[in-house]
């Protein structure tokens, strides 16, 4: 037998000692078939994890039937169903065709993935999984499917869009969480407006995150997304994205703790002749700042505790002066490309 070469030896042990998350498993959760029949609705169809099973999900990645008719493609966890059908319209205006419900009727959802136009799959860095199953408040996988365009469908052309999610049913060393974060108002015509919100981070126990990824969205109207942790009046970016660019999950890397303010700023300019609002539909504007995070102890992220910084606690808190965000960039038409 001739003998084992040095790189085949090598290869060989690398194999052998390769950590159990790194076996993956894959499961296409995608809509069954449907017509929808209202723009602008909401449809949501859930997958149930096994009993006694718990995943670690370490990738998500679109599948798109109609990405022209499609505004955006969730998935949620949830601790119990939010309805008995296999589909049901969930938020946004009603499609009479399928039952009412919510997404999922209790606070307590998780958050894992959103893909709008131009986003592309999402691995999270190596060790890290987003916890799903475990017999508990995470067994139930909710996707959520926004169609901007139903006239597009009908008996003969319907839709089956989706998500592939790949797991390992081994632990990965540390457990990864989604959080929304946005402002909501109205724009002016023609006028450039900053739509704003701040929280104070309060996680229960003291626990502190690490923010390794952000993705921003608005709708035509936005020209730049800035996200900004304020520790001991000090101001340190999170996030900067022209919301016009391709959709991407950009990579970031900040801690956030105890105490913490969080701000997020949308810069908007109405090229339009009427008020636009923030709201749910694809005529509306939104203002969404999205950070993915794990915790530092390893431990699965208890929820993401940031609150306004106008509740009655944090009344005494002041925020440090704004400062301008490139305001000669911002304040010509036609709309700029900011990145």
């Amino acid at each position: 037998m001739p003998p084992i070469s040095t790189t085949l030896l090598l290869l060989l042990l690398a194999l052998a000692i390769r950590p159990a998350w790194m076996y993956k498993e894959i499961l296409e959760l995608r809509m069954p078939s449907v017509v929808p029949t209202k723009s602008d609705a909401y449809l949501c169809h859930p997958f149930v994890i096994p009993k006694k099973e718990t995943w670690y999900i370490t990738s998500i990645s679109p599948i798109l039937d109609n990405p022209e008719a499609i505004h955006h493609i969730i998935v949620i966890t949830c601790p119990v169903l939010g309805s008995g059908s296999p589909v049901w319209s969930c938020d946004g205006p009603h499609d009479t065709s399928f039952p009412k419900a919510p997404s999922c009727p209790r606070p307590n959802f998780q958050f894992m993935y959103d893909w709008t136009k131009d986003v592309d799959a999402y691995h999270f860095p190596p060790g890290v999984g987003f916890l799903a199953g475990a017999d508990g408040e995470y067994r139930n996988l909710i996707l959520q499917v926004h169609y901007s365009d139903a006239s597009r469908f009908n008996e003969s052309f319907r839709d089956s869009s989706g998500l592939k999610i790949t797991f390992t049913r081994d632990r990965t060393p540390m457990l990864a969480g989604l959080r929304t974060l946005g402002g909501n108002g109205h724009i002016f015509p023609g006028r450039l407006e900053n739509l704003e919100s701040t929280c104070v981070m309060r996680p229960p126990g003291g626990t502190k995150y690490r923010v390794f990824s952000y993705l921003v969205h608005t709708h035509d109207l936005g020209l730049l997304v800035v996200g900004y942790r304020v520790r001991d009046g000090n101001w340190t970016e999170i996030a900067r994205r022209s919301p016009q660019m391709p959709k991407a999950f950009m990579p970031t890397d900040i801690t956030l703790q105890d105490g913490d303010l969080v701000v997020v700023r949308c810069f908007m300019y109405n090229f339009e002749d009427q008020i636009i609002m923030t709201g749910s539909t694809h005529h509306d504007e939104m203002c969404i700042l999205r950070l993915l995070f794990y915790s530092e102890d390893g431990q699965f992220p208890p929820p993401f505790e940031c609150k306004p910084l106008d509740a009655p606690e944090h009344e005494e808190q002041a925020l440090p002066p704004r400062r301008a965000e490139k305001p000669g960039a911002l304040q010509h038409p036609p709309r700029p490309r900011l990145g």
